[in-house]
């Protein structure tokens, strides 16, 4: 194969954003080559579809001294602008010392004689330039912008936001409320055209109360979360046509970020900020006492079973702020998958007509209620439904003798033991999810009530099957 020539390169250079990004860093580090990085490939794809419009907005979850910032601050603008030198870029960083820093890095770049080679369309305007502004001679122009500074009077065609809020700082609600308010009442309406303007977020998560959080809460984002650990399986978009299987527990990039020093980093920042930082998965001051990396996940549910089961955390009300719960479980080789789960602020006749129809539905065997408050009411309605000779065996009223967090640490075991599994999707697992992590900080805890109500169940069961002290639990056991 003939030795590519110095315009095959050039070429390359314009139609790949990741080899751009390679030149980039070489240059940055004075010739030393970039270790590959599947998940370099996966950033470069993203923001290859918001350059060409598929995407407007990109939100991107990375643990710190992943190169984000020489990706999407410093390549990604140099790269735009050398397709299209009349763009104008804001590149926000949280505080004006790195803003300027990453525009020096910018500047280094785009006066390579590599990079006006490859782009010799793009031009500086250096008599209009200052240490903040980069302008081009075709009036577009890179930005350089901290956190919470002026933007009056300036438009924008793309606005990056780089790492709003310092890790180093305490990320408070009212903290993270004064850049939450900045962005929405004066970043985001810079746009020059409001409908076609690209905006991207890149952050390590640090509270649930961010500027990821907040944004993603308020419309649709392409997001792109890569935690240091693989908490669960992943299909990552490398290409059109190609993806990368992130599988659970394995490390997303060994050579910047082995064991060894994620152990440290661990040790030092204490869980809750490692979990944020380095996982991409905040927690509220307090929460963090299930590890949801215990559970297991399934992919098909199996399709043989010993039996299936509702779990009902029944609110005392539908106007006491809390949920009432709906979950099915089914019993398979001594382990316990989730595969149905809903919540509502339902009044209690609601929630009567919802067991009954889930229970027939969903082929449950038994139904677990706890033994208090609207529970015991729901269990009185359910035992009226039932002939006398086998209410024991369908409605199995649960007792609970410690409180909610030790309930919780109970169940977990189960988990640790890999006999516990959830679904690897299902439309209501992320909120799930969400609120394990959280507890016991989260506002709500009524689906975590359900689930350690269902796996410590699930544990007397198998005491029951094993040890004759235990009553018979019905039908259930007797499959068993």
């Amino acid at each position: 194969m003939a030795k590519p020539t110095v315009a095959d390169v050039h070429a390359l250079l314009r139609i790949s954003f990741t080899a751009f990004v390679d030149k980039v860093f070489e240059t940055l580090h004075n010739g030393k080559p970039m270790a590959d990085g599947w998940h370099i490939e996966a950033l470069c794809y993203a923001l290859t579809r918001a350059q060409h419009g598929g995407l407007k907005r990109v939100m991107v979850n990375v643990p710190p001294r992943c190169l984000k910032s020489i990706i999407v601050s410093v390549a990604w603008p140099a790269f735009l602008l050398g397709h299209k030198p009349g763009l104008e870029i804001f590149v926000v960083s949280h505080n004006l010392d790195l803003a300027i820093g990453l525009s020096n890095k910018f500047r280094q770049v785009v006066d390579t004689a590599w990079y006006k080679a490859a782009f010799p369309t793009m031009s500086g305007q250096p008599l209009k330039d200052n240490e903040r502004i980069f302008r081009t001679a075709q009036g577009g122009a890179r930005e350089a912008i901290s956190a919470n500074g002026a933007v009056i009077g300036k438009g924008a065609d793309v606005i990056i936001m780089d790492d709003l809020i310092d890790a180093s700082e305490v990320a408070t609600p009212t903290g993270c409320a004064k850049v939450n308010d900045w962005i929405d009442g004066s970043l985001a309406t810079r746009f020059n055209d409001l409908s076609e303007g690209v905006m991207v977020l890149v952050m390590q998560r640090l509270s649930v109360h961010d500027p990821a959080a907040h944004l993603a809460s308020q419309e649709p984002w392409h997001h792109l979360s890569l935690p240091a650990i693989a908490e669960e399986d992943l299909d990552v978009p490398l290409n059109k046509s190609e993806a990368y299987n992130f599988k659970k527990g394995k490390l997303l990039d060994a050579k910047r970020l082995p064991k060894n020093v994620l152990d440290v980093q661990r040790a030092k920042l204490g869980e809750a900020n490692f979990l944020a930082q380095y996982q991409q998965r905040p927690v509220p001051d307090g929460g963090g006492e299930i590890d949801i990396t215990l559970f297991q996940r399934y992919q098909i549910l199996p399709k043989p079973y010993d039996a299936r089961f509702l779990s009902i955390d029944a609110a005392s009300g539908s106007q006491s702020g809390s949920y009432s719960v709906i979950q099915a479980w089914q019993m398979t080789d001594e382990c316990l998958y989730l595969f149905h789960n809903e919540r509502g602020y339902w009044p209690f006749h609601i929630l009567e007509k919802k067991v009954m129809a889930a229970a027939k539905q969903l082929q449950a065997d038994f139904v677990v209620v706890e033994n208090t408050h609207s529970g015991q009411a729901l269990i009185e309605v359910l035992w009226r439904n039932e002939p006398a000779h086998i209410r024991r065996q369908l409605i199995h009223p649960y007792n609970p003798k410690v409180g909610k967090e030790e309930r919780a640490a109970q169940a977990m075991v189960v988990a640790s033991d890999g006999k516990a599994f959830l679904p690897h999707e299902a439309s209501w697992l992320p909120d799930l999810l969400s609120e394990l992590s959280e507890f016991p900080a989260a506002p709500n805890d009524d689906q975590v009530d359900a689930l350690s109500q269902a796996v410590n169940h699930f544990r007397a069961l198998l005491k029951s099957r094993y040890n004759p002290k235990y009553k018979n639990s019905g039908r259930v056991l007797a499959a068993w």
